[in-house]
């Protein structure tokens, strides 16, 4: 008997399960183009495009949609609150299936077109679908029981049964009405429309301006966002509320009273942002720091930042500059160790250029040119001799005179050294130099119509110590004296050397500059 009870209570709730699904309404949509869209794929047996019908349901989740035999389970996609159904064009039946609200074998009203879209308004019991518009203002924000749905017009919603408090709200209109959702008639419409009269309510509205200090912080009124660091509006008389936002950080709530046919100026309270601790170790200590720009900070001691990510600047004399990004998370402590490496001010490996004076019984000016290969300093320099010889007579063999010439010296260098460098006084450099050099004498005519010698040339082994002091990167300060032992010379440099009374055989002393690369 138990067994006999259950069976019957079973087919009874399928039975009401079976006729709680209905179609209100099927209708063409006919100016829809959504199923001639070219993103739309589907087609039918004969490679034809599918009707699109959009079904509007309470709950679109769970539903099958059956074709028949030939076309079987039909394609479905769903948008938004809608779920679109691909049906062959020559279809007549649809059978919609649901676990919980039963099933239904709809027959279509109107025959279906290839590419056409249609609304399929399906009822699971208990309610209406309802198209609410509102009158006197377009675009009106309708809430329901003080719960926002959308703005006007708005088709295809679904409501239970019962009593409800409709609110439209469009700038300075408002309206409001009551909706009763009842079941319909047997030959009633089964789609209300509900319109709500808009009125002007200019008088009741103050003029608003909602500022706050963070310039980046969203302004949020009624759960929407208006603005960002200030908000110009008119707001009806009474008590608002605005929040202010902001990513890490908590909101700033700011109540406010509006006053009618007035200038309302409100001054919001700004998000609070979240918080974390830095601790930084540098090494070497005491270093110049500053972050997001030209902001000082004391790395010394932990610091409390707001949450995000920083770039610091670290600056000491003597070493690179770093510029590392710090991450600080909230209520955290972000702890890092920042290593300033030295700057080689005498570098191991370098190519330079540059120009000394050098000052010895014959002075000039020179162009120096060379490279240091891990400490190894190979150079080449040319001297432009500026300095003139004592004046040198040139005689007949009879003794008349037949010219006086004074003489410049032209000196090509060629040079191999050794780099020193010293732990505690970086910026400076010892070079102990060897070398070969090559003189050449250059004539000037005093008086007298004939130039003597001609060719006039020496060479010496060079001995040296070039003194290097580099004040700041790639450019560097020296000094270096030097002895010359005469290793040759031609007859006409030794003749003219005892006139003028010098000789490749000298000390000489070079100051300079020189840039590195």
């Amino acid at each position: 008997m138990k067994r006999i009870y259950i069976l019957i209570l079973s087919f009874l709730m399928t039975v009401v399960m079976y006729g709680q699904l209905t179609v209100d309404n099927f209708a063409l949509r006919e100016n829809d183009q959504s199923g001639m869209a070219p993103g739309i794929t589907y087609r039918d047996p004969n490679g034809d495009r599918c009707a699109l019908i959009k079904v509007f349901a309470p709950r679109i989740e769970g539903f099958t949609f059956y074709g028949g035999v030939t076309s079987g389970f039909l394609k479905t996609e769903v948008h938004g609150g809608e779920v679109w159904v691909f049906a062959p064009s020559a279809a007549q039946i649809l059978t919609i299936s649901h676990p919980d609200f039963g099933r239904i074998e709809y027959e279509y009203p109107i025959a279906l077109s290839k590419g056409a879209a249609y609304e399929l308004l399906l009822n699971i019991g208990g309610g209406r679908f309802i198209n609410f518009n509102s009158i006197g203002a377009n675009n009106a924000r309708i809430s329901i029981d003080g719960h926002y749905i959308g703005e006007t017009p708005i088709y295809n919603y679904y409501m239970a049964y019962g009593r409800y408090k409709v609110t439209a709200v469009k700038d300075r209109f408002e309206g409001s009405g009551d909706l009763n959702v009842v079941e319909m008639n047997q030959n009633g419409n089964k789609q209300m429309n509900f319109n709500v009269q808009m009125f002007d309510q200019t008088a009741h509205f103050g003029d608003v301006t909602v500022t706050v200090d963070d310039p980046n912080a969203d302004i949020i009124y009624q759960g929407e966002r208006v603005a960002a660091g200030t908000w110009k509006t008119m707001l009806k008389e009474g008590t608002h509320e605005v929040i202010t936002r902001k990513a890490d950080s908590d909101d700033g709530v700011t109540l406010f009273t509006v006053r009618p046919q007035t200038q309302n100026d409100v001054k919001a309270t700004a998000p609070t942002p979240h918080t974390g601790t830095i601790q930084i170790y540098t090494r070497p200590r005491n270093v110049t720091a500053t972050y997001n720009g030209d902001n000082p900070i004391d790395l010394t001691e932990p610091h409390v930042l707001p949450v995000g990510t920083y770039q610091f600047t670290l600056t000491r004399k003597g070493y690179y500059t770093e510029n590392p990004y710090i991450t600080v998370r909230r209520n955290e402590t972000t702890v890092d160790t920042i290593v300033l490496s030295r700057i080689e001010y005498v570098k191991p490996l370098t190519f330079y250029l540059g120009g000394s004076y050098d000052i010895n019984d014959m002075s000039g000016l020179s162009g120096i040119i060379g490279a240091v290969v891990y400490k190894h300093d190979i150079q080449i320099s040319y001297t432009f001799g500026l300095a003139d010889s004592k004046k040198v007579s040139w005689y007949d063999t009879d003794g008349s005179l037949l010219s006086t010439m004074n003489y410049k010296q032209n000196v090509l260098a060629f040079k191999y050294g050794y780099q020193f460098q010293f732990n505690r006084l970086r910026q400076l450099a010892l070079t102990p130099q060897i070398g070969f050099a090559t003189y050449n004498l250059n004539g000037h005519i005093v008086s007298g119509s004939t130039s003597y010698g001609k060719n006039a040339s020496a060479s010496a082994l060079t001995l040296g110590l070039k003194v290097v002091m580099v004040p700041f990167q790639h450019c560097a300060l020296f000094i270096s004296p030097e002895y010359d032992i005469a290793l040759s010379k031609n007859k006409s440099y030794k003749n003219i050397s005892k006139m003028a009374g010098f000789d490749a055989s000298r000390f000489s002393m070079a100051i300079g500059a020189l840039f590195t690369f």
